[in-house]
């Protein structure tokens, strides 16, 4: 007896699983509208809307490292029709910057899909004494703390990489925090500051124009957009800093719906339009599987724990 009933419990899992998605599915993501990693989020849900026949609905929930959209994942049925378009900052710094997590990343949220990587580009006004990532080391050795670059606000992703960069160089940079991109573009361009960090997407335009110069990408190898350009670890060895995007689900979630669910994601980003969307801001399709994923998002949050307890980053 005990045998039929879970056989057909089985059953009516693999029946629902094939019925999946049964009604609007949610990408919920805590980057804010507009931004890359919202077009990002509504680019993937067209392509997998087409294929299901069923809306994929955007919800923008920014603020707090990715924790209130994660909440608000968390909070949702775990029936597979709400998706975490995770940041991966969120799963790797937030923890190690958060005195008190509202979640366990590993046991609450199972992962689905490697969406995308994005390198950092280190750029140097063009008025800096320096023209190479090389020249770069040797000035601010010789003048400590003289050289200021721009990164998002204390304790994010462009701000840690480039403190992470300043330990491996054996230099002192002096940090001034930015609330968006374009106040720190419009800062550097009039010589008031010496370096930004930021995606590659956001300062393409200044670099095409010789407004800034890219001293270095962050990624372990080059970026094809930049060919001429080093990456940071062909000066200093096994320095690694990529940002990157992930779909996540509730824990919860059966694992047919969770299944599926990845399928359709990787199917979508395997589309050449998806490809060519995100390599125009600047983002990059590296497939995984779903087991390549949480390796993946452990290890970043074992180094990027070690970084934030080396810079001092104070626990909020």
């Amino acid at each position: 007896m005990n045998r039929l009933l879970i056989a057909l419990c089985l059953a009516a899992a693999a029946a629902h699983g094939q019925d999946f998605p049964g009604k609007p599915v949610r990408f919920i993501t805590g980057a804010a509208a507009g931004s890359s990693g919202d077009i990002l989020a509504r680019a993937l849900a067209d392509q997998v809307s087409a294929t299901w026949k069923q809306p994929v609905v955007i919800e923008n929930r920014p603020g707090g490292g990715g924790i209130i959209a994660g909440q608000a994942l968390l909070a949702s049925p775990p029936d597979g029709h709400t998706v975490f378009i995770a940041a991966g900052s969120y799963v790797t710094i937030t923890p190690a910057t958060e005195a008190s997590m509202p979640f366990d990343v590993d046991r609450d949220f199972t992962p689905l899909a490697f969406l995308a990587e994005i390198p950092l580009v280190i750029a140097a006004r063009s008025g800096t004494p320096f023209r190479t990532l090389q020249e770069l080391i040797e000035y601010a050795k010789a003048n400590p703390a003289k050289v200021n670059y721009a990164a998002n606000t204390p304790g994010t992703f462009p701000n840690l990489a480039t403190e992470y960069f300043a330990q491996k160089a054996g230099i002192k940079l002096t940090f001034v925090p930015y609330k968006g991109t374009a106040a720190a573009l419009q800062d550097i361009l009039g010589g008031r500051l010496d370096v930004a960090v930021e995606g590659v997407g956001p300062y393409a335009a200044a670099i095409r124009a010789g407004q800034l110069v890219p001293l270095a990408v962050t990624s372990e190898r080059r970026d094809a957009t930049l060919p001429n350009v080093p990456a940071v670890a062909e000066i200093l060895p096994g320095y690694s800093a990529v940002g990157f995007y992930a779909a996540l689900a509730h824990a919860r979630t059966p694992e047919p719906m969770s299944e599926k669910l990845s399928a359709a994601l990787r199917a979508a980003l395997a589309q050449p339009a998806i490809v060519k969307r995100y390599a125009d801001l600047g983002m990059y399709v590296q497939p995984m599987t779903r087991e390549q994923v949480a390796a993946f998002i452990r290890k970043e949050r074992e180094v990027w724990a070690g970084v934030v307890k080396r810079t001092g980053v104070a626990p909020r």
